[in-house]
């Protein structure tokens, strides 16, 4: 046959890249191919310090926890929802089991390398419950929480404190709408006195109303704790107000 040329094996295995040697060794392979992929039951980790003991059941990436599954540490916390690199990220639930194995709720929402961040919902141990923003474990942005004495604060946090504007409810029905500052009132507000059926508007500092005025809310017609007011009298006797 005319026009059929012969190459020798060495030019050929040179100009084709797929037949290049492989960098990775047999060993590193076999390390490679044991390593935990995909979905797993299970697994029991006591010998690895950063697992504490925990169990966990779900998928895995290149030996570490990534995708969905579930962790439960040997202190009776139980983590379900999206890991990536090893660490809770992504939406997930955590709750605390008792010992008589009771599940309690105590965090359900956003995750980023292992923290609180971004929005969710919190249940605390005296029952009160906060829904909002989070920013590294601690409550920031705008958030609120019911508290079991039936107060109740909803306006920004920042570093786990009221900060900025918002309105606190207190237990007895009395209402401050105005600036916060590390947890305590502090500029601007108004302040709803509903047991005596007055408000107080003015400046706060470090919680203490610095200046204000106040006056009677309109429609008054009774109250828990009513004001005194000085009645002038006139010849003996008491000046009526109609």
């Amino acid at each position: 046959m005319k026009n059929v040329r012969c190459f020798p094996l060495c030019i050929i295995y040179m100009t084709m890249p797929f037949l290049k040697l492989q960098k990775t060794t047999w060993s590193q392979q076999r390390i490679k191919s044991s390593k935990r992929n995909g979905l797993r039951h299970t697994v029991y980790m006591p010998e690895a310090k950063r697992f504490a003991k925990t169990r966990y059941i779900g998928e895995w990436r290149y030996d570490k926890r990534e995708g969905k599954g579930i962790g439960i540490s040997s202190h009776g916390w139980m983590y379900e929802g999206d890991w990536c690199n090893d660490q809770r990220h992504g939406y997930g639930i955590l709750s605390k089991i008792s010992r008589d194995g009771e599940i309690r709720k105590v965090y359900a929402g956003d995750w980023v390398n292992g923290k609180k961040h971004g929005f969710g919902s919190n249940w605390y141990e005296d029952d009160s419950y906060y829904e909002g923003r989070f920013r590294s474990n601690k409550r920031d942005g705008y958030g609120q929480i019911w508290y079991t004495c039936d107060g109740y604060y909803q306006g920004t946090w920042v570093n786990d404190r009221y900060h900025g504007e918002g309105m606190l409810v207190q237990g007895n029905g009395n209402i401050y709408e105005g600036q916060f500052a590390n947890g305590r009132k502090e500029g601007g507000g108004v302040f709803y006195h509903l047991d005596t059926r007055r408000v107080q508007e003015g400046s706060w500092k470090n919680d203490v109303c610095t200046n204000s005025t106040t006056e009677d809310i309109g429609g008054r017609r009774s109250a828990l704790h009513p004001p005194s007011l000085h009645i002038p009298r006139i010849n003996g006797q008491a000046l009526l107000l109609h």
